[in-house]
């Protein structure tokens, strides 16, 4: 992956593939908060030859830079602002899974003429009580037992059952992925970023952005219930819904296959 340095000197790693006709933009990948571009390496593939696609981790994530201490969604979205005027990408398609959906709602804000359409993978454009909690208690497993111990209590969150019971075997693998993945000050510090107040995105804002927008969850998603996403479908001005049966919150690892059934369906023309 190549490297780009942010004005403050943060660096993102970034990974750009040009393969697809010149009059289709881009797909820029936005990660889950606690994920890297890694994890979509399936659906990147999929698209060789159709599109092109940009994959980068934000501040906090991987081998990037950590976040300024109390950075939003919006100042991470200015941070992708950057990196899409440095590789010469003037409007995109963004598809941004839970916390990178987040972003990608504030980039389509922040710069509209920039984006074309969107996918929001198990999107919650605010807080609820039980999201908060379920969040500051991965931040209170961090602080209390370290990576190890975070992942212990993040994994059957985010996991939907069927999943987790063919895969329980890779329980070792899994949990030395997300050690390596994951710096525990960064992740800190997204995780406290996370639970300020003043980030929901409002129904002013949300009238706001135009584009085409897909809304997409998996059935048995726990982090984010189904009346965030009725309420987001019914807030932005031109969203569809679709939902992924046999599937939690982790969409793109769990089915990746009607992911890109649903994602191809609508950023390509």
């Amino acid at each position: 992956m190549q490297s780009h340095l942010l004005p403050d000197g943060r660096r993102l790693p970034f990974l750009l593939r040009s393969q697809g006709p010149h009059d289709q933009p881009p797909v820029v990948f936005l990660n889950g908060l606690s994920q890297t571009s890694v994890s979509w390496g399936g659906q990147v593939h999929r698209l060789k030859g159709r599109k092109g696609t940009l994959v980068y981790d934000a501040a906090g994530q991987g081998r990037s830079s950590p976040p300024v201490p109390g950075s939003r969604p919006a100042d991470h979205a200015l941070d992708l602002l950057d990196l899409l005027d440095a590789v010469g990408l003037a409007r995109v398609d963004l598809c941004g899974f839970s916390f990178g959906s987040r972003i990608a709602l504030r980039l389509a804000l922040a710069a509209p003429e920039r984006v074309r359409r969107i996918v929001l993978i198990c999107c919650a454009h605010r807080e609820t009580t039980v999201r908060r909690w379920i969040v500051q208690g991965w931040l209170d497993a961090l602080n209390v037992g370290g990576l190890e111990h975070c992942f212990r209590i993040v994994t059957p969150a985010i996991l939907g059952e069927s999943w987790l019971a063919r895969h329980e075997w890779m329980f070792d693998n899994m949990l030395a992925a997300f050690v390596r993945r994951n710096h525990p000050e960064s992740l800190r510090r997204l995780l406290a970023d996370t639970l300020q107040p003043g980030g929901d995105l409002t129904p002013d804002e949300l009238s706001r952005i135009a584009h085409p927008a897909l809304v997409l969850r998996g059935a048995d998603d726990i982090v984010v219930p189904r009346l965030l996403n009725d309420e987001l479908v019914s807030l932005l001005p031109h969203a569809r819904f679709a939902e992924i049966a046999d599937c939690g919150h982790t969409v793109a690892l769990e089915q990746p296959d009607r992911l890109a059934e649903r994602l191809v369906g609508h950023v390509i023309d």
